[in-house]
C-alpha cells in the first residue's frame, strides 16, 4: 500500500492508511483536519485500532449517541492519545473538538463503523441540538436498573461522589448522578464551603474530574479555600499574606500535593447554563458539575440571577439527565418560595449559628427527608462532622472557646412559616410579583427565634453569662465582651435575625476592588476616612472648656450610614449631580477625589487634620456627603463641592442595620437607666466590635465588607464635624475635635442655637450629648 501524507488518505474503508500512534501523535492536527475533509485514517498499536473518522462516515447508531460520547479538544488529545485509542478500542468512540465543536471522531476499527451513512444521517451529525439525542430512545431492562440502585458503586458514581463529611454523607447517600442537588443558604451562611468540599473530595481525594463553573468567585478565592481546608490554615491571613514561615511551608507542601489534581475552574464573565453545558463534554470522564453560585437578587451583568434562575436550573437539571453526572448549585439564599420556584431534586438548607451548623436535606417528590448537624469551621473554610476535632496547622482547635462553643445548637432562622395571603391585584392592593419568578406561590415569612425575642435577646445573653459563672459580673463581661468573648458571634446572630424579614439580601463576601485591598505597611488599604485631630492653636490657656462626649457615636452612624448592598462596581466617570443625592441615584462605595481648599483654622478639617493634601484620594461616599454639606448654603459654602475623578459604588440602603440599631439602643437605654453597667458594656462591644471586625478581620469570618467599615466610620467622622461646625456658627469657640466622640467648646453651650433650635440636648440618647466635665485650658 502507497505511503499516503496526511489529506491524502483515501475514503474508502478498504484502502485507508494505518498509521502508528507515535506518528500519528505527530501529524494529529493534520490528521484531524484530513477528517474534518471527509478522509478516514486508521490508527493502531499493537492489536488496539480506532479509525479517526470524518462524523459524516458514522452509522446511524453513533450518530443517534453523540451527544453523549466522551469528548477531548484536539490541543489535549495529543497527549492523551494512547488512552483515546484504548477507550475506542474496547468499544467506547471519542469526539475530537476544535474550539468546542466536534470535528471528528474515533470510534472502533470495525467495518460498520467506517461505512459510510445515509445523507439524512449525515445531516445529524453535529451535537448542538438535544433533538438528535432524542432520535433515538435508549431503553433500560428493570434488571439493570436494579442493579444501579442496590449496587450504585458499580457506575463509578455513588458514594465516590460526596461531599467527604461522613455525616452529611450517610444521611444524603452521595450526590446521585441525574440529579441537581441545591444548596439554599443564606448569605454568609457557608454554602459555597460545601460546594468546595464536593469538588475537593471528588478530584483530590477520588481523582475524578470536577468542572467548577464560578459565578462571583475568582479561581483565587476557590484555590484558596482549597488550601486552607486541606491543610489547614486560616482562610482570611492565607489570602492577606499574614502566615508565618511555618505556615506557608505547609501550605506550599498541600500545593505540591493538589497539582494536577483534575479540578477544572471556569471563572469567567458571562457565565451562563449554556456555556456551562457546552463545557461539559470537552473533559473526559467528568464526573460532577458544581456551580457556585445562583445570586437571588438581579444583576444585569451576572447571567446566573435573578428572574433567569428558573431557566438556569431547568438547563442544569437537563445537563445533569443528559449527562448522567450529579450537578450541585448553591444558591444564595434560604428563602423557601425562591427554592420551591427552581425545583431542584433535592435540597440541602443550610443555617447555621456560630459553629453550629444544621443541613435540612429535602427531596422534590418527597418533601422533608432527614436533618444532620454538623461543625462550621470558617476559619478554615469549611465544615466537619460535630465529634471532628482535628486540629489546624499551628493551633489547637479552631476557633477559640467561647460561651457560645458550650450553649446546644440553635438555628437563628429555625422557626414557623406564616402564610401571607395573595396579593389581589386590586388597585388598592396591586400585585407584587417575586423577584425570581412571577408564578412563585404565594410569600412564606420565616420568623426566627431571635426574631421572635429580639427584645430580649442581649438581657437573655446576660443573664445566661451570669448564670453560667455564679453570678460573677466581672467574668461575665469578660466572657460576653472581653477578648475572645462572644461578642461579635452574638452581634452578627443578632444582625442575621434582623435580617430575616427584609425584602434582598446583601452581599456577604464581594469581590474587593483595588483601592480596598490592603497593601501598605501598616496593612492598610488606600481609603482615608478622614478621621478628625483638631486642636484649635489659638485658643488662650486659661479659657473654661465644656468637654462634651458623642452618645453611642458608632451606634449613631450604623443608623444612618447608607451602604451599598451588592458589589460595588467601578464607575470610571463618577458622577457630580451631589445636589440630587438622595432622590433616586443614592449610591454608596467609594471616590476618588481632588484635595479641598480649606480657608477656615478656627474649625477641622473635613478631610482630616493629619494628612498632606497633595493629590488626589480615595474617600468612602459618607465623607464626601459630609464635603457636600458644608459646601452648601445651609453651612455658609465653607468649601466648593467635592470633585470626583471615578468611583466603586453600588445602589445602597440606609436600612441595613436599623432594626438591630433599634434593639441594641433600646437595650443600652433600659441598662442606662437602671444603671446596669454589664448589659451598658456588652451592647457597646456589640456594635463597636460589629464596626472593627467587618471589614477584614480574622475575628469576624462572617462578613467581609471593608467599604462598609469605611462608611461607617466617615459617617462618625462626618457626624462629630458637622455638630463642630454647628458650634462655630452658634457663636461658640471650637477647642478641640477627636476621634468620634471628642468635642471640645468654649462659651454656654446650652444657651447657644443653630438654625433657630437649640444647638445641643443633654442626655443619654443617640440624638443627645452628655458632659464629661468643665476645665480650664492648660489645667487639664
Amino acid at each position: 500500500m502507497a505511503e499516503d501524507t496526511p489529506g491524502t488518505t483515501t475514503t474508502t474503508a478498504g484502502a485507508v492508511r494505518r498509521w502508528g500512534i507515535d506518528e500519528a501523535r505527530k501529524a494529529l492536527y493534520d490528521l484531524v483536519d484530513a477528517a474534518a475533509a471527509g478522509r478516514s485514517a486508521l490508527i493502531g498499536r499493537g492489536t488496539k485500532c480506532a479509525v479517526l473518522s470524518p462524523l459524516s462516515h458514522l452509522d446511524s447508531t453513533w450518530q443517534a449517541q453523540l451527544s453523549t460520547l466522551s469528548a477531548t479538544p484536539v490541543t489535549t488529545a495529543r497527549g492523551k492519545l494512547g488512552d483515546l485509542l484504548a477507550a475506542a478500542a474496547s468499544g467506547t468512540p471519542q469526539l475530537l473538538l476544535h474550539r468546542r465543536t466536534p470535528v471528528a471522531a474515533l470510534p472502533p476499527a470495525t467495518p460498520e463503523a467506517l461505512s459510510p451513512s445515509s445523507a439524512s444521517a449525515a445531516r445529524q451529525a453535529t451535537i448542538t441540538s438535544p433533538d438528535v439525542a432524542a432520535a433515538t430512545r435508549r431503553l433500560t431492562a428493570l434488571d439493570d436498573a436494579l442493579d444501579e440502585v442496590l449496587t450504585p458503586s458499580a457506575s463509578g458514581h455513588g458514594q465516590a461522589v460526596s461531599f467527604g463529611i461522613p455525616t452529611l454523607d450517610t444521611a444524603l447517600g452521595g450526590l446521585r448522578p441525574g440529579t441537581l442537588t441545591l444548596i439554599a443558604a443564606a448569605p454568609g451562611a457557608g454554602g459555597s464551603l460545601f460546594a468546595a468540599a464536593a469538588a475537593r473530595h471528588t478530584a483530590l481525594t477520588r481523582g475524578l474530574p470536577v468542572l467548577y463553573a464560578a459565578s462571583g468567585l475568582t479561581r483565587a478565592d476557590i484555590a484558596a479555600r482549597i488550601i486552607a481546608a486541606e491543610t489547614p490554615v486560616d482562610y482570611r491571613r492565607l489570602r492577606t499574606g499574614a502566615l508565618t514561615a511555618a505556615e506557608e511551608q505547609a501550605a506550599t507542601e498541600t500545593r505540591g500535593r493538589l497539582a494536577g489534581a483534575p479540578l477544572h475552574m471556569d471563572d469567567g464573565t458571562d457565565l451562563t447554563a449554556e456555556v456551562i453545558a457546552q463545557t461539559v463534554p470537552d473533559i473526559t470522564g467528568l464526573t460532577l458539575v458544581v456551580v457556585d453560585r445562583l445570586q437571588y437578587t438581579h444583576d444585569p451583568v451576572v447571567p446566573l440571577s435573578g428572574p433567569e434562575l428558573p431557566a438556569v436550573t431547568r438547563v442544569l437539571a437537563h445537563l445533569a439527565r443528559t449527562q448522567d453526572i450529579p450537578v450541585l448549585a448553591v444558591l444564595d439564599t434560604d428563602l423557601p418560595e425562591v427554592v420551591a420556584a427552581l425545583d431542584p431534586d433535592v435540597t440541602l438548607t443550610l443555617t447555621r449559628t456560630g459553629e453550629h451548623a444544621r443541613i435540612d436535606v429535602s427531596e422534590r417528590d418527597f418533601g422533608p427527608q432527614t436533618t444532620t448537624q454538623l461543625r462550621a469551621e470558617l476559619p478554615y473554610a469549611r465544615f466537619t462532622d460535630p465529634a471532628d476535632s482535628a486540629p489546624a496547622f499551628g493551633s489547637v482547635q479552631a476557633t477559640p472557646a467561647s460561651p457560645e462553643s458550650h450553649r446546644p445548637p440553635r438555628s437563628v432562622r429555625e422557626a414557623a412559616t406564616i402564610q401571607c395571603p395573595a396579593p389581589s391585584g386590586t388597585a388598592s392592593a396591586p400585585e407584587q410579583p417575586h423577584p425570581v419568578s412571577a408564578a412563585a406561590p404565594a410569600r412564606q415569612r420565616r420568623v426566627s427565634s431571635a426574631k421572635a425575642s429580639l427584645s430580649t435577646f442581649v438581657s437573655d445573653r446576660v443573664a445566661r453569662a451570669l448564670e453560667e459563672r455564679g453570678g460573677d459580673a466581672d467574668a461575665a463581661l469578660k466572657a460576653l465582651a472581653g477578648d475572645g468573648g462572644s461578642a461579635i458571634p452574638d452581634v452578627m446572630e443578632l444582625f442575621e435575625a434582623t435580617r430575616v424579614e427584609t425584602s434582598y439580601q446583601h452581599t456577604t463576601y464581594p469581590k474587593l476592588p483595588e483601592p480596598l485591598v490592603r497593601k501598605r505597611r501598616d496593612n492598610a488599604d488606600e481609603v482615608w476616612e478622614a478621621r478628625p485631630k483638631f486642636t484649635n492653636p489659638a485658643v488662650p490657656d486659661g479659657t473654661e472648656v465644656t468637654e462634651l462626649d458623642i452618645n453611642a457615636a458608632y451606634l449613631a452612624a450604623l443608623q444612618s450610614a447608607h451602604l451599598p448592598i451588592r458589589t460595588i462596581t467601578h464607575n470610571p466617570e463618577g458622577w457630580d449631580d451631589l445636589a440630587n443625592y438622595g432622590k433616586g441615584l443614592d449610591l454608596s462605595g467609594i471616590c476618588r477625589i481632588d484635595p479641598i481648599d480649606w480657608q477656615h483654622p478656627e474649625l477641622p478639617h473635613p478631610l482630616g487634620d493629619d494628612r498632606e493634601m497633595s493629590g488626589t484620594l480615595w474617600v468612602p461616599t459618607s465623607v464626601v456627603l459630609g464635603l457636600r454639606d458644608l459646601a452648601s448654603l445651609l453651612y455658609g459654602e465653607l468649601c466648593t463641592p467635592p470633585v470626583i475623578r471615578e468611583a466603586y459604588v453600588a445602589k445602597g440602603s440606609a436600612s441595613l442595620f436599623k432594626t438591630l440599631v433599634n434593639v441594641l439602643n433600646e437595650t443600652r437605654m433600659q441598662a442606662v437607666s437602671e444603671g446596669d453597667e454589664l448589659t451598658k458594656t456588652y451592647v457597646a462591644a456589640m456594635y463597636a466590635k460589629l464596626v472593627s471586625t467587618m471589614g477584614d478581620s480574622r475575628k469576624n469570618h462572617e462578613l467581609r465588607r471593608p467599604e462598609w467599615q469605611h462608611i461607617i466610620r466617615g459617617q462618625a467622622f462626618s457626624n462629630l464635624r458637622r455638630k463642630a461646625v454647628r458650634a462655630h456658627q452658634a457663636g461658640l469657640t471650637v477647642v478641640q475635635v477627636g476621634g468620634t466622640d471628642e468635642l471640645h467648646l468654649a462659651g454656654d453651650v446650652w444657651a447657644a442655637r443653630w438654625n433657630g433650635r437649640p444647638l445641643f440636648m443633654e442626655g443619654r440618647a443617640l440624638n443627645q450629648i452628655k458632659v464629661k466635665r468643665i476645665s480650664r485650658l492648660g489645667e487639664r
